[in-house]
């Protein structure tokens, strides 16, 4: 049975250890883009993330309708630099809550696979 118990920990600390670095890169990816993008004197504060997943579900349209809703919001500057357009397969997606000005706001990102790019966003 001890033997159990230390296999147990032997395979779950790895895995728990791994998955922490796709997760913070995406953080730090979304967290920059917010602050490059959020217009002037808007500061974001308490940040609060759901883990990443990925989905299939987003089309090339979907995303062109996602950057042109971008540009009517109301947190965000109108010239948003994202992602180049390419076809994208596969994409990963996390939501982000965080309190702008004492109100309690929410937006979902899409990033690219390697998470070095936002490919779109919409404000929740």
């Amino acid at each position: 049975m001890r033997h159990l118990i230390y296999i147990i920990i032997g395979i779950a600390a790895p895995l728990l250890f791994a998955s922490c670095g796709p997760q913070a890169e995406a953080e730090e990816l979304v967290e920059q883009f917010m602050e490059q993008n959020l217009r002037e004197g808007l500061e974001p504060s308490s940040l609060h993330f759901t883990d990443i997943d990925s989905t299939h579900a987003m089309t090339d349209s979907a995303i062109v309708s996602l950057r042109q809703l971008a540009k009517q919001g109301t947190r965000y500057q109108g010239a948003i630099k994202y992602a180049p357009d390419e076809p994208f397969k596969k994409l990963i997606v996390t939501r982000v809550r965080y309190e702008l000005d004492n109100q309690e706001c929410s937006d979902t990102y899409y990033l690219d696979m390697n998470l070095t790019r936002v490919v779109a966003f919409k404000e929740n």
